[in-house]
């Protein structure tokens, strides 16, 4: 429904369900539990990540220049900044190879199996269920409780009337969340000792509206739903039963496809093959040259399977919405991708000048190449909510009210 279609009297109809909504909304229960339970995810979790920055800055400064240091947003989203190329010592004969691998760290303890869950986890996964509970009774709760009858008895048109309903209830949404995030940007800014630039707030406004943007997707999910069945227990199961499908398995499955359609060697079989190439003790300058373009041909490898990855797992808005944030924090896949181009690009130059070795400068993306990688993610968030409406308008109009 266009606004253009909207009449006076449905103006007037439209607000006064949009101030009923409010009201009704902003005094219950759930919401207020909301607002809580957002509040409280938010600060532990900005005070926790700010004591992970803190360790992972230590651990920057001790690896020898080479290393990613923490990016400031990896606060709210940490994505791929621990993510590292490290060059193996397997054999003293390699070390002038400049053989790069990624992997987690230097090594893997007790803490590192339960990691503090970003603010960009929260809401993909705790907010966006909390969302569906908000709206999964939208419209066959009015049926249930004999409301809804007696409301569309009234000159109303039924068009009007859901997007009254979503338009209310995703407000209230957005005054249950907002206070969450202000305190979480208010920490950041004073306590966390992370230094702010003008650019990170322009970088975060972007992940916010990322943020209410997917969540609008739930929201919708939920309102559509309550337009196809007639009992809240069951559009409660449904959604989440659409919800564990969407975000929990769709990325997996379409990963676990990627690696069928794009296989590629594992660190182990790329470093035999590697190992077989050399036969000599002493490595020549032709066998060094020989011996990255076998490390080139390996990362491109990877890097197709990547971008495979991330095209398929877009078929859940979990993965747009990830992607999006961490693109946006610096931490995402085309920044670690960046990241390891120029750290090769660095080593190989400096090899072939014998050792000659320059200082390395990690350089993260500017912040016009982050929003034009977002871009296909903030369109497919889009889509998903005018699709998930459509399908509620056309569902609600041969619903049964009575």
């Amino acid at each position: 429904m266009s606004a253009e279609s909207l009449t006076g009297d449905d103006m007037g109809q439209l607000g006064n369900l949009i101030k009923h909504e409010l009201i009704d909304n902003l005094t219950s229960g759930r919401y207020i539990l909301t607002s809580i339970v957002c509040i409280v995810l938010c600060v532990i979790s900005i005070v926790l990540m700010s004591h992970d920055y803190q360790h992972r800055e230590e651990q920057s400064n001790l690896a020898r220049g080479i290393s990613r240091p923490p990016q400031p947003l990896s606060l709210i989203a940490k994505g791929t900044n621990e993510v590292r190329p490290v060059i193996p010592n397997f054999h003293p004969r390699y070390n002038v190879i400049g053989q790069v691998f990624m992997r987690f760290g230097e090594e893997r303890h007790i803490f590192e199996l339960f990691e503090t869950p970003d603010f960009v986890y929260i809401v993909s996964i705790v907010l966006s269920v909390l969302t569906i509970f908000l709206s999964y009774d939208s419209i066959c709760g009015e049926k249930e409780t004999h409301t809804l009858s007696l409301v569309l008895s009234n000159p109303l048109r039924r068009s009007t009337f859901l997007f009254g309903k979503w338009i209310g209830g995703y407000i209230s949404l957005l005054l249950s969340f907002l206070p969450a995030v202000l305190l979480m940007f208010i920490y950041m800014y004073i306590f966390s000792g992370v230094s702010l630039s003008s650019e990170h707030f322009l970088r975060l406004g972007g992940i916010i509206c990322f943020t209410l943007i997917y969540l609008s997707v739930f929201f919708t999910l939920g309102l559509l739903v309550s337009t196809v069945v007639h009992r809240e227990a069951t559009s409660l199961v449904l959604c989440l039963f659409i919800w564990m499908i969407w975000t929990l398995w769709i990325p997996r499955l379409a990963l676990l496809t990627t690696r069928t359609i794009a296989p590629a060697p594992s660190e182990g079989e790329h470093r035999q093959m590697k190992e077989k190439a050399v036969t000599e003790h002493d490595i020549t300058e032709e066998q060094r040259e020989i011996l990255w373009s076998m490390d080139d041909a390996y990362i491109s490898k990877i890097d197709r399977q990547i971008e495979l990855g991330k095209n398929l797992s877009r078929l859940s808005p979990l993965a747009s919405y990830v992607h999006g944030s961490t693109t946006l924090a610096q931490t995402g896949i085309p920044d670690y991708q960046d990241y390891r181009r120029r750290l090769f690009a660095w080593l190989k130059r400096s090899v072939r000048q014998e050792g000659q070795w320059s200082m390395f400068v990690h350089q993260p993306q500017p912040l016009e190449r982050s929003f034009s990688a977002v871009w296909i993610d903030l369109q497919l968030l889009l889509l998903w909510n005018i699709l998930l409406f459509m399908g509620a308008n056309l569902a609600f109009h041969r619903y049964d009210v009575r």
